[in-house]
């Protein structure tokens, strides 16, 4: 099924609200407001749960939700919800625009986006812990969580925003790895990838229907 129709059904998935209340539950108990979705590899259904999870808790949480896509492997949240991919988080941390202008409202009330954007080459080349860091503590008073879609955690390139790097200034990150696709050593090399002894990652998500 396309993603886009998925996501119009994400009620009806009994595991996406558990997967919700489990996330909800945890951040609210720390105050926390950021989320990182990781995965080991492409294909495994990352971007899927992302969206349907955002939509899940505009809808049966009543939150101001912000998706930010930083998948410049293969961004597309822009393809989700039917939204250019440019201008967006690339530019951003660039300083080309303020974070403010490359917002995108969605469909679904209280969710928006930020697309990956297009930006250079080389974004990995200039981009720190703590221009990153800025531009996230910039976006937190304005929304209730910030959901962000990564690239890959053992796939590196030039037009990339290190997934380990932005396990630091994240409050929380979750796992995602698909059924049958997923190796064992994957995983543990995943858990490796993620800095300070992997304390910020609160849990690992077992994907069987969304790719």
């Amino acid at each position: 099924m396309p993603l886009n129709k998925l996501v119009e059904t994400c009620y009806d998935y009994s595991e996406i609200h558990k997967l919700r209340e489990q996330i909800l539950d945890r951040m609210q108990e720390d105050h926390h407001k950021t989320l990182m979705m990781a995965a080991p590899a492409d294909g495994v259904g990352q971007t899927a749960l992302v969206c349907l999870l955002g939509i899940n808790i505009v809808r049966f949480a009543s939150m101001r939700v912000l998706l930010v896509d930083l998948n410049m492997r293969f961004p597309a949240l822009h393809q989700v919800f039917g939204r250019e991919q440019e201008v967006g988080f690339a530019e951003v941390v660039e300083g080309d625009f303020d974070w403010k202008k490359v917002i995108k409202k969605t469909d679904y009330h209280n969710l928006f986006t930020i697309t990956a954007g297009k930006g250079t080459s080389t974004i990995s080349s200039f981009l720190n812990r703590s221009l990153l860091q800025d531009r996230i503590e910039a976006m937190k008073p304005f929304f209730d969580l910030i959901i962000f879609d990564t690239s890959p955690l053992l796939i590196q390139n030039k037009n990339n925003i290190d997934p380990s790097l932005l396990s630091l200034i994240c409050d929380m990150a979750v796992l995602v790895v698909r059924y049958k696709h997923s190796t064992s050593g994957q995983l543990e090399a995943s858990f490796r990838a993620i800095p300070e002894q992997g304390s910020k990652l609160k849990g690992v998500v077992y994907n069987q229907n969304f790719a």
